[in-house]
């Protein structure tokens, strides 16, 4: 499996990661033996990126990730990414915001450390304030993080342009250009293609970052297998979530069925070819489709055996293009309170 090095690092990955928020939680009931033999398949599969935060499952998701680590022979085998940031509260489901100050990211460092049972290859601020002053002191932070190895390179997520830009100097400036942003994480897939309208991807691309797509498949949406929400388990966040209601849900399983004729030419499904679709935008781009079944991570991995010619990237390209896409990616209150763009 060819290796990709994110931007500004040294870390080698594979051109596809793994996300785990939905081992604990978002996506239903899951089962954390099952979740490590997952993870063990990955490995053994050749994947050796892995992404998770500190808010999934209330911690529950790294000290998850940190179990199954300490059962690795070799702790190199795999790059580990998390985040700060978002403020979230098991006991206070009203205390929700963002907090970007240097006592919060260092707190946060130390508590993901302990979870996970070791340092931290790439650490994202997962929200980004809308103040340069706010940011440059976030820089500040994670120079600091970086300078005494707790972690080894920066990311930021749903970030604008500007924003990426202005954190990218702050951190060149403050480190003596030894750092740089190394990745921007936001999302990314045929249903939701913003960051190449916003400038997102232009200055990744200039400022040699890589690009990190999470929800590659629209959240499972574009794998043909959820023409409805009965199959979802009564607490998954997608039956939440605009994109997904019965209306909206229906009409964006049109562009589902077009991409599951494309797919079944190629004897692949629609979930691969969507993934396929974005490896083969750019080696700076890495999707980190997330699942908890073993068919459905050996289908996500074999998407990177999938090739697409120049005629089928400009026909995806001009299918998605062209579908209107009913539904925000996150509800009204979320898209205000994190500043996210379409």
């Amino acid at each position: 499996m060819n290796m990709l090095t994110i931007g500004n690092s040294n870390l080698s990955v594979t051109p596809q990661g793994l996300g785990c928020m939905g081992m604990s939680e978002f996506y239903g009931q899951s089962d954390d033996n099952h979740s490590k033999q997952l993870l063990q398949n990955a490995v053994s599969s050749g994947v050796n990126f892995f992404d998770t935060a500190d808010i999934y499952g209330y911690g529950r998701n790294e000290i998850l990730l940190g179990e199954f680590i300490a059962t690795l022979p070799d702790r190199t085998q795999v790059v580990i990414a998390t985040k700060c940031g978002i403020i979230r509260d098991e006991h206070d489901l009203q205390k929700r915001g963002v907090d970007n100050s240097r006592e919060y990211i260092f707190a946060c460092c130390e508590a993901s450390i302990a979870r996970l049972n070791t340092t931290i290859d790439l650490y994202y601020l997962h929200r980004v304030i809308d103040n340069p002053d706010a940011i440059f002191v976030a820089m500040s932070a994670m120079a600091s993080l970086l300078k005494a190895g707790k972690i080894k390179a920066v990311g930021l997520s749903e970030a604008n342009a500007e924003y990426i830009r202005y954190a990218h100097q702050c951190l060149l400036d403050i480190t003596k250009g030894k750092h740089g942003i190394s990745a921007v994480q936001s999302e990314y897939s045929l249903l939701s293609r913003g960051v190449e309208s916003d400038g997102v991807l232009d200055t990744c691309r200039e400022l040699g970052i890589t690009f990190i797509a999470y929800s590659p498949i629209s959240r499972g949406l574009l794998s043909g297998e959820l023409n409805t929400l009965d199959k979802l388990d009564h607490d998954d966040f997608r039956r939440t979530l605009p994109r997904f209601s019965d209306e909206n849900l229906n009409h964006n399983n049109k562009l589902t069925t077009a991409l599951t004729e494309l797919a079944q030419a190629k004897s692949s499904t629609p979930a691969q070819l969507a993934l396929a679709w974005l490896m083969h935008k750019s080696p700076a781009v890495i999707p980190i489709p997330g699942t908890k079944q073993q068919k459905y991570l050996q289908q996500n991995i074999n998407a990177m055996q999938v090739t697409l010619s120049a005629d089928e990237m400009n026909l995806l390209n001009s299918l998605s293009a062209n579908f209107h896409v009913q539904g925000t990616r996150y509800t009204e209150q979320a898209m205000r309170s994190y500043a996210l763009t379409e």
